[in-house]
């Protein structure tokens, strides 16, 4: 790599890197909220006869995070659905450029899906739980923060097409690599 291209992809091995770790945390941080919240109802239930209430509204509330987070992370590891049939009778140049162009149009087609989102959450910002009174904004976040995640990620993977000798090892990269 030479000088110029190094800061670039530091750049973008970074920000895939806090995607990924901020995906992981959000993961396994919905599951285990969920798991204990609705693990104390249960036993609470049985030995009250009656119960709290709050945790039945939790996994309306995560579960969304769970699956965005599971989004960004397969967009990450470059195990989002794809087309690649192609991609293996191109030449190093005609793979970047599609690929390129595919990556450009995921970050159009999924910061337009933010933006919907957000106004989505206007809609729904009047939406509130009965027990938590936490507003349903919350859970539709999810949505712009794992679109934003994907786009962002697509971005990474502009830089690290551009800086790479050989478009295909970006691909196998990802889908291989455990940041």
């Amino acid at each position: 790599m030479s000088g110029t291209n190094g800061l670039p992809l530091r750049a973008a091995t970074g920000l895939d890197k806090v995607i990924y770790l901020a995906s992981v945390v959000i993961a396994l941080g919905s599951l285990l909220a969920m798991f204990v919240a609705l693990l104390l109802e249960v036993v609470v239930r049985y030995a009250t006869n009656s119960g709290l209430g709050w945790p039945t509204e939790l996994p309306s509330l995560l579960f969304p995070w769970l699956v965005m987070s599971g989004v960004v992370l397969a967009a990450q590891r470059g195990q989002h659905i794809a087309v690649t049939a192609i991609l293996h009778i191109l030449g190093k140049t005609s793979m970047r450029i599609l690929l390129i162009a595919l990556q450009l149009m995921l970050i159009v087609v999924f910061l337009y899906l933010a933006e919907v989102g957000l106004r989505v959450i206007e809609v729904t910002g009047t939406e509130v739980f009965p027990v938590t009174r936490i507003t349903a904004k919350w859970a539709y976040l999810s949505l712009i923060a794992g679109f934003v995640g994907v786009a962002l990620t697509a971005l990474s993977t502009i830089v690290q097409l551009v800086v790479a000798p050989d478009p295909a090892a970006v691909r196998a990269h990802k889908a291989e690599e455990d940041i």
